[in-house]
């Protein structure tokens, strides 16, 4: 009997020591992410790669979305684990309160373990170098006429490639054939110009549940504990090679989502295909005309009403497709989605999905003075 509880001693000191290890090892990797200059933009060049390797690969595997799989899966056990306790507890088989402090336990090794993980496959890639500072994007204040021109530049540029993209019968843009493919092509022609985007990528993979998606209003999420981007497959069609390139670019270490959104553009537009190009060009004068809108409304109304039919046809599908999911769930999203962004230093929360607007302004003036390795007309055009 002594031995027994010499040997339980022991082994409850070694599962502390394990627990307790790793929780120290992931409060001092957030610790040196935030605050040692270079060292988040170190693991993201040189550890997250192998990371995404390691558990990308055996993800592609699955044709299906894995993370998607596992989250049934640990419901399940959930409910079996509540189950079983409480059948125990009704058999007198254990206590109620050795029952709920093991339970406390477990709980908090889950926490442990996923806060661990979190940190490995995204949490300091959030401090990593901004991608405006790669690709020496002059970022600089900007001027109401420069975003105007910017505004009327895409809208040359979004009527140009409109007629060359794929459509369905009732007119509104179709979803371009071999999209996953294609979008992954071009996130991979895109590193050739940018290495730190530079390598493999797997296939984007639709979500079963796109309905919950739609309800809490995303249109792609990224599975960082499987390295896995997914995309919402019912969301309008002129919009998903975007959100495909845009999860896409999560898997590159970039978690900031106006940076996400500013290389999907990129992606998208150096596409040959005209669909992608269409996709990448609306999704960039969506961010700059609702700035123009807010900056001065009498310019956005000049500028709006020049957009051509394709474009309005979709983006008032657009506008009724997101219309039905409007409800407390989207608003109780949205909030969780501003409180995750501004704890994983996006300040600005949600409203981060606006700096978009500088990042092209930036990428517009070295288009201008014929700078830009990136900068290039839409490709047909």
């Amino acid at each position: 009997m002594y031995r027994t509880d010499k040997k339980d001693r022991r082994v409850g000191r070694q599962k502390f020591f394990f627990w307790g290890t790793m929780l120290l090892v992931t409060v001092i990797l957030q610790y040196l992410a935030r605050s040692a200059p270079g060292f988040a933009e170190w693991y993201a060049k040189n550890i997250y790669p192998q990371v995404l390797l390691v558990l990308g690969g055996i993800s592609s595997f699955v044709p299906f979305a894995l993370d998607e799989c596992l989250i049934y899966l640990l419901v399940l056990a959930a409910f079996y684990y509540l189950l079983a306790g409480f059948i125990r507890i009704r058999q007198k088989r254990t206590e109620a309160n050795t029952f709920a402090v093991q339970t406390g336990k477990n709980i908090g090794k889950i926490l442990i373990l996923w806060l661990f993980a979190f940190t490995v496959t995204c949490g300091m890639n959030y401090h990593r170098t901004p991608f405006s500072e790669l690709a020496r994007l002059p970022m600089e204040p900007s001027t109401v006429a420069e975003l105007e021109e910017l505004c009327l530049w895409l809208t040359e540029q979004i009527e140009e490639v409109s007629v060359r993209t794929q459509r369905q019968e009732n007119g509104l843009t179709a979803v371009p054939s071999g999209m996953r493919e294609k979008t992954r092509a071009a996130m991979m022609d895109l590193g050739k110009q940018y290495h730190e985007l530079a390598g493999w990528y797997p296939k984007a993979k639709p979500v079963w549940t796109w309905k919950v998606l739609s309800m809490e209003f995303l249109e792609g999420v990224f599975g960082p504990y499987t390295m896995e981007a997914h995309y919402n497959p019912d969301i309008p069609a002129y919009n998903q090679p975007a959100v495909l390139c845009h999860e896409l670019s999560h898997l590159k270490g970039f978690m900031r989502e106006d940076e996400a959104n500013y290389i999907a553009y990129l992606a998208c537009t150096g596409s040959e295909d005209p669909t992608l190009q269409y996709s990448g060009l609306l999704l960039a004068y969506t961010h700059s005309i609702n700035a123009l809108y807010k900056a001065d409304y009498e310019r956005f109304v000049a500028v709006r009403e020049k957009l051509c039919e394709q474009a309005e046809r979709d983006y008032a599908y657009h506008r009724l497709y997101w219309e039905q999911y409007e409800g407390p769930v989207s608003r109780v999203s949205d909030k969780v989605n501003d409180t995750y962004l501004r704890a994983n230093a996006q300040e600005e929360g949600s409203k981060s999905y606006g700096r978009m607007v500088d990042l092209l302004l930036g990428e517009y003036r070295q288009r201008r003075a014929g700078e830009s390795p990136a900068a290039r007309l839409v490709r047909g055009s």
